[in-house]
C-alpha cells in the first residue's frame, strides 16, 4: 500500500503548491475592512433618509439625509427646490467617488508595486464620511437645540407676549410635543413630534466605522512591506 505525501507549507497549510500559497498570501493583503467600508459607502446616497420627523398623525413629514430633503404635507409632497437638488446630487456623486477611491486604495494592497497608492487613496478617503455622519448629527442637535430654546429666544428679544410657545422636542429619537397658546384666552394646543433615525443612518455610522479601521489597518499592511 502506498501513502500519498503531500507538502506542509511554512505556514502549516498542507497540500499546497507554490502557485497556491502566492495566491493565498496575496489575497490575505487585501485590506478587506476597506472593501466592506468602500462597498457601503457606495451604497449610501441610494438607501434612503437617514432621519425621519413626523408631525401630529402624519399630517407633516419630513425625510431628511445629506443627500436630500423631502417634505409632505398630507401625504403631498411641498418641498421642490432644484438648486437644493444639484447640491444634493454634487454631495451624493461625491460621496460615490469615496466609496470609489476606498474600494480600491483596498484593492489595490495586493500589490507590493502599488502599495504606495493603495496608502494614499485609502488614507485620503478613509475618514470623510465620518465627517459627513458628524456634520450631519451637529446639525440636527443644533437645530433641535435652538427649537427647544424658543421660547425663551424669543422672549429675550421681544420682553412678554401674550402668545407663548413651548417646545419639548427629543434630540434625534423619540417623542416630543410643541404647545402653543394665550394665557389671556385660555386656548392651548399641543402638536405631537415624533423622530426616529433609520437604518441608513445605522449603515452610514457602520461604513464611518470601518473606513477609520479600515485606515489603520491599511497603514499597518504599507509599514509591513517597507
Amino acid at each position: 500500500m502506498q501513502i500519498s505525501k503531500c507538502k506542509i507549507t511554512q505556514g502549516g497549510v498542507p497540500g499546497l503548491n507554490s502557485e497556491a500559497i502566492l495566491e493565498w498570501a496575496g489575497w490575505r493583503k487585501i485590506n478587506w475592512l476597506g472593501v466592506i467600508a468602500g462597498a457601503l459607502t457606495l451604497a449610501l446616497p441610494f438607501m434612503g433618509t437617514w432621519w425621519r420627523l413626523t408631525l401630529g398623525m402624519d399630517v407633516v413629514t419630513m425625510l431628511i439625509s445629506p443627500f436630500g430633503v423631502e417634505m409632505s404635507l398630507f401625504g403631498e409632497e411641498t418641498i421642490r427646490s432644484p438648486l437644493f437638488w444639484w447640491f444634493c446630487l454634487g454631495l451624493k456623486l461625491g460621496v460615490v467617488y469615496l466609496g470609489v477611491l476606498l474600494l480600491l486604495g483596498s484593492v489595490l494592497s495586493i500589490s507590493d508595486r502599488r502599495a504606495a497608492i493603495a496608502e494614499q487613496l485609502v488614507r485620503f478617503s478613509a475618514r470623510k464620511l465620518l465627517w459627513l455622519v458628524v456634520a450631519f448629527v451637529a446639525v440636527l442637535v443644533i437645530v433641535i437645540t435652538l427649537v427647544n430654546q424658543s421660547s425663551e429666544i424669543f422672549r429675550s428679544l421681544i420682553g412678554d407676549f401674550p402668545f407663548q410657545l413651548q417646545s419639548a422636542l427629543p434630540y434625534l429619537s423619540g417623542e416630543g410635543s410643541i404647545t402653543g397658546g394665550s394665557e389671556d384666552m385660555g386656548m392651548y394646543l399641543s402638536i405631537p413630534i415624533s423622530m426616529e433615525l433609520t437604518r441608513a443612518f445605522a449603515m452610514a455610522v457602520l461604513a464611518a466605522a470601518l473606513g477609520i479601521a479600515s485606515r489603520i489597518y491599511q497603514k499597518r499592511l504599507y509599514n509591513k512591506k517597507e
